[in-house]
């Protein structure tokens, strides 16, 4: 990502620095949000056990699934649109807050449906709450990101993680059931949809109301539909595997499963942020500055590797003591270590999703997304009636790989080859020196574990400043948006 000094609203000066400024503030602000959320989530999980720990997770993946099928790509379409013309933003933002009100009443049979074929359809009204809220929440945050204004999402993130934490102790005290804890996730999106519309409405930021426009709609959806594809296929194979399992095997096993995909899954809010702060950035660079676009999407895949693989490392040589550290259940150690290994592709896949919908080629990456599903339902198909769990980890594994691997042939057809290896060498080199200590230190007991992380992390800095993993142009990105603003 490029930089330069002045800063307007749409133009691509500036955008570099001040992107990455963003992209740490709400790094730092999620990673203290997903700690409390791990904690809520390991509270949750020893309170109801495996069995209705895995009911609760089943009856969350559908909502996702079914919220995914219902949103038809427009929350996406919403920010790329809305950051290339703030002028319309109101507009478009009107538009697709008065469709999803018809979205909504699709939503509500499907998701009985799903829930009643599970036999969890008690669990019904906290799910489709929750499918709402999540959904009118995620579009008002969405408008922050159009408009690179994300210093009113980063002072929302932990406060609402902190509701979900504060009810699910209470829960866990009082030995709540799974209604009770879905209901909490209800809360906490409440708390981010009133949050974000008192927010965008004090700033005159938007002016809400009902607002259908048939023209508007006939240009979008045909831009909408190869998005809304992606959507839902990439929600559908990230979510597959629940469902399969909890059909072939018992809900305790989707308990131990989903418990230690938990820790892992929180983890992905690294890249996920990246993105979604750098999407609406490459979305100005191809209108404004499509020459950036190919070096900024080799620098946001050398970010997302350097923060992906040490990760990958350390929890797979650790998998172990942090299973033990974070109290899950014990079958969920053996998942984790394998989920570990997906970890650096699921970061570096990232890239490809943004850049190719950043630039208008969205029909294409549904064509990685379609990729992924056949793969990942394929594995589960074959891997779980015969491996249970331990076959949807690795399922998960050879899915993100293969996504990497389609990924990277379809930015090379458009726009150019990501330098992988010239990326990706000196991380790699300096991932491989700090796994090396970890084998050696081999740390048992909560202190160690924590004492020889974090020693660990100091090294793989180290290695990467001595071998000058940044070039000239990203140190000066990078002093340009850590020094003091004005």
């Amino acid at each position: 990502m490029q930089d330069d000094s002045a800063v307007t609203p749409t133009s691509t000066s500036g955008l570099g620095s001040r992107a990455l400024r963003f992209a740490v503030l709400i790094l730092v602000a999620r990673l203290v949000s997903r700690l409390l959320a791990l904690v809520a989530v390991v509270a949750i999980g020893n309170a109801l056990g495996d069995t209705r720990f895995g009911q609760m997770q089943t009856a969350v993946t559908y909502t996702a699934l079914v919220g995914a099928i219902t949103d038809i790509g427009f929350t996406a379409l919403y920010v790329r649109e809305g950051a290339r013309d703030q002028k319309s933003l109101t507009r478009y933002f009107n538009n697709v807050a008065s469709v999803k009100l018809f979205l909504i009443a699709v939503s509500l049979p499907m998701l009985a449906g799903c829930l009643w074929f599970s036999g969890i359809e008690s669990l019904l009204l906290p799910s489709f709450a929750l499918l709402v809220l999540s959904g009118y929440s995620l579009l008002l945050r969405s408008t922050l990101y159009a408009l690179q204004r994300l210093n009113f999402e980063i002072a929302e993130i932990v406060p609402e993680t902190a509701v979900v934490l504060i009810l699910a102790l209470v829960g866990a005290h009082i030995h709540a059931g799974p209604g009770y804890f879905l209901w909490a996730y209800v809360a906490s999106a409440g708390f981010a949809t009133l949050y974000f519309i008192t927010v965008l409405l004090a700033r005159g930021i938007l002016a809400p109301r009902w607002q259908l426009e048939p023209a508007l709609f006939a240009v979008w959806i045909r831009a909408g539909i190869p998005l809304a594809i992606t959507y839902v296929l990439t929600t559908v194979y990230f979510k597959l595997d629940v469902p399969i399992l909890q059909h072939f095997r018992s809900y305790a096993e989707v308990g131990w499963y989903t418990f230690a995909y938990r820790p892992f899954e929180a983890l992905l809010f690294i890249p996920a942020t990246l993105r979604t702060v750098v999407f609406p950035v490459l979305s100005i660079y191809y209108r404004n500055a499509p020459n950036r676009v190919l070096a900024s999407a080799e620098k946001l895949f050398k970010i997302l590797a350097i923060m992906g693989w040490p990760i990958t490392v350390g929890l797979f040589l650790l998998a172990q003591q942090f299973s033990d550290l974070l109290n899950l259940f014990p079958q969920s150690a053996a998942a984790l270590r394998i989920l570990a290994l997906a970890i650096v592709f699921m970061f570096v896949d990232n890239t490809f999703a943004a850049v190719l919908n950043a630039i208008d080629r969205q029909k294409l990456f549904a064509y990685v997304a379609l990729s992924g599903l056949v793969i990942n339902l394929s594995l589960n198909i074959v891997l779980i009636p015969r491996f249970g769990y331990i076959g949807a980890s690795w399922a998960t594994v050879a899915t993100e790989i293969g996504l990497v691997i389609t990924g990277w042939l379809a930015l090379r057809s458009v726009l150019g080859s990501v330098r992988v290896l010239a990326l990706c060498w000196r991380p790699l080199i300096a991932g491989a020196v700090m796994g090396g200590f970890v084998a050696l230190a081999n740390p048992h007991g909560r202190l160690a574990l924590l004492l020889v992380t974090g020693l660990a992390a100091v090294i793989y800095a180290a290695m990467l400043l001595v071998l000058r993993t940044a070039d000239a142009e990203e140190r000066l990105i990078l002093r340009r948006a850590l020094r003091p603003r004005g």
